[in-house]
């Protein structure tokens, strides 16, 4: 089926159109329930200035997280436009169960309750191109560091303290070029919101995934996993299935498909994973 056909069966989305950024439609979210929030701590103060704060930030990406994979699940039994580009066919079931079982109706997965979220770069891993890192995978204690430069990132809901008609709208929410946004024409590094990246982190623990094809990882086998240069027909699907990035930026582009009713063409190479939040590379996380 054409994609743009099948955008409007799986969605009842109505777009708005106006001088200020749209308020982004919602595919099928529901409040996560405080079992599936994340933990933050000392590293997030309330009263940080300015608003909207690294915590209003994080606690924005948890659900833009979720809705990402609400996206997927109103679209991928019959998508045959993106899903080829990212997974085998022969793989959909299981892929299908990871996003469900992340969904849990539209409320979260309760283990992402155990994650604890913080900013304090312990290992010293964000370096020069790293968004965030994880770990502890098959504990109930797993945790994500959350790099500087991941705050960067924009969201799709909304943030306290940031109005979308507001002058600088653009520099916090991610949107569609046709609404002024970044998101164009091409798959590229605009789809990393600080919620995609938070997906990307979750996708690594083991105890709460429980992939029949193995751990979820970044770079599997050697091959380059990062960016929507290597993910997008790129990486071969026998490892695709087994790369966070892979998961992160199909997600991405079923959400921004749906959003901006257009198909993407794919990345190119050296524009669409030229991040300048990582030194116009492909960032890690």
């Amino acid at each position: 089926m054409h994609l743009i056909r099948t955008l409007f069966l799986a969605s009842s989305l109505s777009l708005a159109h106006a001088s200020v950024l749209p308020s982004t439609p919602k595919p099928g979210i529901r409040a996560l329930s405080k079992r599936a929030e994340p933990n933050t701590g000392e590293d997030f103060p309330e009263d940080e200035e300015p608003i909207p704060n690294r915590l209003n930030k994080v606690e924005t990406a948890f659900k833009d997280a979720i809705e990402l994979t609400s996206a997927v699940l109103s679209f991928i039994e019959t998508d045959e436009t993106i899903y080829p580009h990212y997974f085998d066919p022969a793989d959909r079931e299981e892929v299908t169960r990871i996003f469900r079982d992340l969904n849990n109706d539209g409320e979260g997965h309760d283990m992402l309750g155990n994650f604890l979220v913080q900013t304090t770069d312990l290992d010293n891993a964000c370096g020069d191109r790293g968004l965030a890192y994880s770990g502890d995978y098959n504990t109930e204690q797993p945790f994500i560091v959350v790099c500087p430069r991941a705050f960067n990132k924009k969201a799709i809901g909304d943030l306290e303290g940031k109005d979308r008609g507001d002058e600088d709208a653009r520099d916090f929410y991610a949107a569609c070029a046709e609404d002024g946004g970044d998101i164009a024409d091409n798959v590229s590094f605009h789809f990393n919101t600080l919620g995609m990246t938070l997906l990307h982190e979750y996708l690594h623990y083991d105890l709460m995934i429980q992939s029949s094809f193995g751990s979820i990882v970044d770079n599997p086998d050697g091959e380059p996993g990062y960016g929507p240069v290597a993910v997008y027909d790129r990486l071969p699907k026998d490892l695709a299935r087994v790369n966070a990035d892979s998961y992160a930026y199909y997600a991405a582009e079923v959400y921004w498909s749906l959003i901006c009713q257009k198909e993407f063409q794919g990345p190119r190479e050296g524009i669409d994973d030229a991040d300048p939040d990582c030194g116009e590379q492909t960032c890690e996380t």
